[in-house]
């Protein structure tokens, strides 16, 4: 019967040994995911990956003479917000990682941010018109089942800090599910670095 104690007492101090060394010590906690306003707050921060302005107007790039109101504003009816706009993209280094290696899949808390100005346009006097940069626009991967037909992407835009516009903003999903193919993320200025 001594034995039979003995046994059992050895096997539960075993028992309780594997247990704790199994047992996760000083796990890291995930990273806390970064709220819209601190990505708008500090997304200059991050890597840029496009040292100077993209050009994104293909059909201005190729006019050999500066463009007018007129021609800027049917552009925008056609083509949307970005036309007659220069981008600067700005990613965190998950996202920069990723872009870097050509990921197909971003990783959760990738974000991606691109930096509007306008590049302005001539009046009919012949004076050129500039005007201010226009917002930023961007999205942050979210963890699976935020948004999974859409790549789980949360899209955000503001043109003041402060005030910013987020979520699966409608606009921002129709244009990106262009680009599943690659997880929703556009790269034409890839060899723009």
């Amino acid at each position: 019967m001594k034995a039979l104690k003995t046994s059992i007492a050895a096997a539960s101090f075993l028992l309780f040994t594997f247990s704790f060394l199994a047992w996760p010590q000083n796990s890291p906690s995930p990273a806390k995911e970064p709220s819209v306003s601190e990505v708008a707050a500090g997304f200059t921060n991050y890597q840029q990956i496009t040292k100077t302005a993209v050009y994104v107007s293909l059909e201005f790039a190729m006019y050999c003479r500066g463009v007018t109101q007129s021609e800027v504003d049917a552009a925008r009816n056609k083509y949307g917000p970005h036309a007659n706009a220069g981008i600067r993209v700005y990613m965190n280094p998950s996202a920069a990682n990723a872009f870097a290696t050509n990921a197909s899949i971003y990783p959760v808390g990738a974000i991606i941010a691109k930096q509007k100005s306008f590049l302005g346009y001539t009046d009919k006097d012949g004076k050129f018109i500039t005007q201010p940069d226009s917002g930023v626009g961007g999205m942050i991967k979210r963890p699976v089942g935020y948004d999974p037909e859409h790549g789980d992407w949360e899209y955000f835009y503001f043109e003041d800090p402060k005030k910013v516009e987020n979520g699966r903003i409608t606009t921002c999903v129709q244009c990106h599910s262009s680009a599943k193919a690659k997880d929703y993320v556009f790269g034409t200025w890839r060899d723009q670095k």
